[in-house]
């Protein structure tokens, strides 16, 4: 290359630089040169398009993006939280029936939540009361209840899981032993 045409070429770079830089520190105009070299000649095309609504929508659509993952985490957070709490719970509660317990901000101490264990015997109601809905055919008298109950405590069945409810009633339905209401 002749040092004119090494001049021609650097001044074409120099001013393809200058604005690509323009167009890198928020121009919203993108530009297009196409340039064909003939000897020593260049001949250079540029295009020029804008862009700025583009760029507008597809910044909004960033932000919504990031908008709806940070309440998305947060969510997620907020569910993890709970079970976690919601287990470690049950666990203090099946060794402390019956006792109160409370739920402390490690931040400043002050309470979230406070609460009550179920003891034994609110087990057992709650139990007793969620297996008598659930068979519809069953009396809620005094009768059928000291039949379950005897059963249970006869048979060495846990009071506290509803497996022994739905034994007893198999069985003392079948052998006749409950008042029941016809289907």
């Amino acid at each position: 290359m002749t040092g004119n045409n090494a001049t021609r070429v650097l001044a074409v770079l120099v001013v393809l630089m200058f604005g690509l830089c323009y167009s890198m520190h928020g121009q919203t105009t993108t530009t297009n040169t196409n340039c064909t070299v003939y000897g020593s000649t260049a001949d250079c095309t540029s295009t020029s398009t804008d862009d700025s609504a583009q760029r507008a929508q597809q910044a909004e659509q960033q932000r919504q993006a990031y908008e709806t993952g940070q309440q998305i985490g947060a969510a997620l957070g907020q569910v993890m939280q709970a079970h976690a709490f919601n287990k470690t719970l049950r666990k203090y509660c099946d060794q402390h029936p019956g006792e109160n317990w409370s739920n402390v901000s490690l931040v400043d101490g002050h309470t979230l939540s406070s609460g009550h264990c179920p003891s034994d015997d609110d087990k057992v109601t709650a139990l007793a009361n969620e297996f008598a809905a659930h068979h519809k055919d069953f009396v809620r008298s005094p009768a059928n209840g000291q039949a379950v109950a005897t059963y249970i405590e006869t048979n060495k069945l846990d009071p506290r899981e509803p497996k022994s409810y739905e034994k007893a009633y198999k069985e003392l339905k079948k052998t006749g032993q409950l008042d029941l209401y016809a289907k």
